[in-house]
């Protein structure tokens, strides 16, 4: 009798785990849903929707991009953790996810431990931004102008990456206790207030602004990629304008599907993908916003957030603390 029950057991769990690859090598077999934590028309938006394009092309079903903003992107984080792991929820995030642990104390567990990353679709870098045609056209000019604080200055952050890279960037300059930081649920309002006047600055993705920037609505002071992009060859670097300390200022846009998605699905995900971000349609999309193409494995976007987990978990005492008026 015990033989039996073995063999039995035996029997379902190699039928389990055939049905399991079966199903793996199907996917997808219905529509698929990207959720994005962010108001349309910032850089998780395009990215995600020029990569859902070609999905649905390549996979044949429907790649659906939903956008729930709110509380740091906590509401789209939660709402893909209570999705069925069998990996039709995704969820795209930039290195905020990582920071959900230190901007919402309320957690009682970090929801990055409930989530398991997929693949790296795009890094790109980040930028200081005022309004343009201000008279503020270089850092120094806009240290000199916030270091007077008749001037009320401002700057604004879309979601908690922005806020530890903008930190980093106004301690660099002295002007912490100088500059107001302004928390907006994304990145779209953020610019429009700019442009409109109600804030003096913005630090934010480069992809984020840089159609505002040609037009001369916004103006970028500087970014921080390694040295000067072709694209903005008059731009300095964060290090040639006297921020060469500020730490971890790339931004990257991963996705992520819940804990528990069966690594193969996974893996057919992630070379989704790859194909996605070489696809000469998306780096039409990717190239204007100055972004790269990556589309890495799990395995490698895994080993990413780890490393930058370190460097925000070490950042995070002196970041998140409330720094808004």
């Amino acid at each position: 009798m015990k033989l039996t029950k073995l063999t039995l057991g035996l029997g379902l769990a190699l039928a389990m785990g055939a049905n399991a690859q079966a199903d793996a090598t199907k996917f997808p077999e219905k529509n698929v849903v990207i959720i994005v934590p962010y108001s349309p028309g910032g850089g998780s938006d395009n990215v995600s929707r020029a990569m859902a394009r070609y999905l649905s092309q390549e996979w044949g079903k429907t790649v659906v991009v939903e956008n729930k903003p709110g509380a740091d992107g906590l509401i789209a984080t939660n709402d893909t953790i209570r999705a069925k792991p069998d990996g039709y929820t995704l969820l795209v995030s930039i290195p905020a996810i990582a920071m959900l642990k230190h901007t919402n104390k309320s957690l009682k567990v970090d929801p990055l431990t409930q989530l398991t990353p997929v693949t790296m679709m795009a890094t790109g870098p980040t930028a200081i931004v005022v309004k343009g045609k201000t008279g503020i056209n270089t850092v120094a000019d806009y240290k000199r102008h916030c270091s007077n604080e008749a001037n009320n200055c401002s700057w604004a952050s879309g979601e908690p990456f922005t806020l530890m890279v903008g930190t980093g960037l106004m301690s660099s300059l002295g002007l912490n206790d100088k500059v107001t930081n302004v928390r907006y649920a994304g990145t779209s309002a953020a610019v429009s207030d700019v442009i409109g006047g109600h804030v003096t600055s913005l630090v934010t993705g480069t992809s984020s602004v840089l159609s505002a920037h040609k037009s001369g609505d916004l103006k970028i002071l500087a970014v921080s990629a390694a040295k000067r992009l072709p694209e903005l060859p008059d731009v300095p670097t964060y290090a040639e304008a006297g921020m060469s300390d500020v730490k971890f200022s790339n931004n990257w846009y991963g996705v992520f599907a819940p804990a528990g998605t069966p690594e193969d699905v996974k893996k057919k995900i992630a070379d989704g993908f790859h194909k996605a971000a070489n696809a000469p349609e998306v780096l039409k999309v990717l190239k204007p916003l100055l972004l790269s193409p990556v589309g890495s494995s799990p395995e490698e976007f895994a080993k990413q957030v780890a490393q930058d987990q370190k460097i925000i978990d070490a950042a995070a005492p002196s970041v998140f603390a409330e720094k808004s008026k």
